[in-house]
């Protein structure tokens, strides 16, 4: 695909979509480190935290290809973008009160209601600003993950302080409001697109089947970990944020030397070892390398879809869609086997990511 022309302007663009992601993601990465053992001061099951993994990983999917295809047809992405990110802060804010494990998926699932709106347009709108999509998505991915970086030791040092989860939720809510100041600064592209896919994307959709599958929610690395201690798992999952938010923009700038599909294959190589060493109850050595896989696959995933897709944001959605439905079945399923043993589950999603990243290897797009 040609590159598109370098307009400072569009660069812009980049920048401050990224910063909302930042934003966005201190408050989240808040939350989320604790959200696990909040669940289960709710009383939650393996299988109920299984089922909020995968509300979490999968159920957004449906309104992303939605958000993408009206996107697309109208050329209008930043009312999506506004809508979705709002939504999401508002379920935040409400979590802090919920009194049960419905509740609390009601709301997460409202949150990811929110992504849902939002992510295909933004995409769009990263991938029409900048024509080098790899570094664009890459700095996107580590704007994002940096926010997250802070967030897990924010989340570590609130924990401490009050050993209040509800508290921890509460602050993080109103810090995530910032995340929709720098929006009224972003610009729309204003392009206008027939809805197609074409038949390279197609075959990218039925592999993404296989990746969403293989991709397990960092909540049984965490589950996992606490082992060791709560605080030991959330300090480990600062590391994570860290190796991602730090390597995301070095691997966005080196796909484009060497190709999008061989940096996925080996951010999936990553996770495959990460969940062997889990299975031997090493979290110190596998979260590094589950923070180097989602900094490999996270931003050359998008890149790659946007790059195949005839109709930018429909396409991205439908990828979403692909891909975050099987990620929904597949976390579930890890919920249930999560009873039986943490062999089971990163045995399983293991070997979903080793083949993943056999086919990346091989994938020509």
């Amino acid at each position: 695909m040609p590159h598109q022309p370098e307009k400072r302007s569009d660069w812009k663009n980049v920048k401050l979509l990224s910063l909302v992601s930042f934003l966005n993601d201190l408050s989240s990465e808040i939350i989320l480190p604790v959200l696990p053992f909040f669940l289960i001061s709710l009383e939650a099951t393996p299988l109920g935290i299984g089922v909020v993994a995968g509300i979490m990983d999968g159920l957004s999917n449906i309104m992303k290809a939605i958000s993408g295809y009206f996107s697309d047809i109208r050329g209008r992405r930043k009312p999506l973008v506004i809508a979705g990110y709002g939504l999401s802060q508002l379920s935040k804010l409400i979590l802090s009160f919920s009194p049960s494990v419905v509740i609390v998926s009601v709301l997460t699932a409202t949150d990811r209601l929110g992504k849902g709106i939002r992510t295909s347009p933004r995409d769009a709108l990263i991938a029409e600003s900048y024509g080098r999509r790899g570094r664009a998505f890459g700095f996107h991915r580590a704007m994002d993950t940096l926010g997250a970086v802070f967030g897990s030791g924010i989340a570590v040092l609130l924990y401490t302080r009050l050993y209040d989860y509800r508290g921890v939720i509460l602050i993080a809510a109103l810090i995530g409001f910032t995340a929709l100041l720098p929006l009224y600064f972003v610009r729309e592209t204003g392009v206008v697109r027939r809805i197609r896919l074409g038949m390279e994307m197609r075959k990218f959709l039925i592999f993404s089947v296989i990746f969403g599958a293989a991709n397990i929610s960092y909540m049984f690395f965490l589950i996992s970990a606490s082992k060791h201690g709560v605080i030991t798992a959330l300090l480990l999952y600062f590391v994570f944020n860290v190796i991602y938010a730090s390597m995301s923009y070095p691997a966005g700038i080196f796909s484009e030397k060497i190709g999008k599909n061989r940096i996925a294959s080996l951010g999936y190589l990553f996770l495959s070892i990460s969940c062997v060493l889990m299975i031997f109850d090493l979290p110190f050595a596998a979260f590094p390398l589950f923070g180097l896989f989602m900094a490999f696959s996270d931003a050359m995933q998008r890149g790659i879809a946007s790059e195949l897709a005839k109709s930018t944001g429909f396409g991205l959605g439908a990828f979403h869609f692909v891909f975050g439905t099987s990620a929904l079945i597949a976390n579930v399923l890890y919920g249930y086997l999560l009873v039986a043993g943490n062999e089971y589950v990163f045995g399983l999603a293991g070997t979903l990511a080793f083949l993943s990243s056999l086919i990346y290897a091989t994938f020509r797009a």
